[in-house]
């Protein structure tokens, strides 16, 4: 079967990188007989004892992940490789790193079942005819029987989105982000649902622990807002300052309008400003539409029409 082919190719793929020296040679060598022989459960029980002796090996790490992907599935697998990123990633090397985000790349967009697949394709022809109910019924199926895979995953959280199932949507989303470790729009999107639901604060988090030069326009635009919302606006206020209006999607660009007049009509110095950019983000809000992304509005700029008609009212009345 295809799919079975592809299988061996996978467990095949790293058979290439060899165990150092000081790795129990033995064990390895009688790890490899089972898995040539298609025992996997023994090969990964003995692949396990290596690994266990060897936690900083990227080859050991490996063959246990995966072997892990076909007898245990895709988030055993990919926790695998998390944990060691978690405890190694500063001490491994480039070549090696590259064979990480490869091997991920492979396993997280790859089917282990042929019923989930099926489900997937007929999933996506639903898709295709815009019938998004019964295609999240089918990705629903498929993600009970390969829990992790990435393909079913952002498929799921795209059509509960535009049914408006938001709560499933942001749930989706956070599972989704375990299983990702390079894919940048999906930590984006994420954000944006975090501001959307007010967890505010998981958005600093996050953003306290990334380095400013390499935040993506709509990273800082969800950093900035957050930062705001819990109070620190003379620092959210710096990060919105470092985006261009040009980068942002068209939906988006009213709140970094907005973001920056709640942050200017503090200061009696700034007052001309907070009007333009508070002016300029009503302007747009008259047109609700323009601000919504897939029947998805996840900076909620509909709700802050009236607190922005009223700083504006305000700051005429003050000048």
């Amino acid at each position: 079967m295809r799919l079975l082919g592809w299988i061996c190719w996978v467990l095949g793929s790293f058979k290439a990188i060899a165990l150092p020296p000081t790795s129990l040679p033995s064990l390895s060598i009688a790890a490899d007989y089972y898995y040539s022989k298609s025992d996997y459960p023994q090969a990964l029980m003995l692949w396990g004892e290596v690994y266990k002796s060897q936690q900083g090996s990227v080859p050991a790490m490996l063959k246990v992940s995966e072997l892990e992907l076909l007898l245990k599935g895709h988030e055993a697998s990919q926790k695998t490789v998390l944990d060691f990123l978690a405890r190694q990633r500063q001490f491994i090397s480039s070549a090696d790193w590259k064979s990480i985000q490869d091997y991920l790349e492979k396993i997280q967009t790859r089917f282990v079942k042929d019923e989930s697949q099926s489900l997937y394709f007929q999933a996506v022809s639903k898709i295709n005819l815009q019938n998004f109910t019964q295609a999240l019924a089918l990705l629903n199926q498929a993600n009970s029987l390969e829990k992790g895979n990435l393909l079913i995953l952002e498929a799921k959280a795209d059509c509960e989105k535009r049914l408006g199932l938001f709560n499933k949507f942001y749930e989706t989303l956070k599972a989704t982000n375990e299983v990702i470790v390079v894919k940048t729009d999906w930590v984006e999107s994420l954000l944006e649902a975090r501001y959307y639901f007010k967890d505010y604060a998981e958005i600093v988090q996050w953003f306290e622990m990334q380095s400013e030069q390499i935040l993506t326009p709509r990273q800082k635009l969800a950093s900035g807002l957050a930062l705001i919302e819990k109070g620190d606006e003379k620092e959210g206020g710096a990060i919105l300052l470092q985006i261009k209006e040009k980068q942002l999607a068209k939906f988006s660009r009213p709140m970094l309008w907005y973001g920056l007049g709640r942050v200017f009509k503090r200061e009696p110095y700034s007052a001309t400003l907070a009007i333009r950019y508070l002016e300029r983000f009503l302007g747009s809000a008259s047109n609700f539409e323009p601000l919504q992304a897939q029947n998805w509005d996840p900076y909620r700029a509909k709700e802050k029409v009236a607190e922005a008609n009223q700083w504006l009212f305000g700051l005429r009345q003050s000048r």
